[in-house]
């Protein structure tokens, strides 16, 4: 992925998704140097941002949960809604 010019850098990217955890209902919400993160009941939803070189880095959206479905759901539902 390439970083938009509408945030200044990988921080900016990642402070804009906390509200987004938060409006979906995520609790112990974290901002930290190697992720924003959050649990949702018995989910618990990572997303970690990796710099390539510039303004390429991957996003990786990672969970883990009781309900494999369930699971999967949450992590497509927060790729939708921080999809740059």
């Amino acid at each position: 992925m390439v970083l938009p010019n509408t945030f200044r850098d990988i921080n900016d990217l990642k402070a804009s998704i906390v509200p987004v955890l938060v409006q979906s209902h995520f609790d112990h919400v974290v901002n930290t140097d190697g992720e924003v993160a959050g649990n949702r009941g018995p989910i618990r939803l990572s997303v970690v941002y990796l710099p390539i070189a510039g303004r390429e880095f991957y996003q990786q959206i990672i969970a883990a949960g009781d309900d494999a479905d369930v699971t999967l759901g949450v992590v497509e539902d927060i790729q939708r809604q921080i999809s740059i």
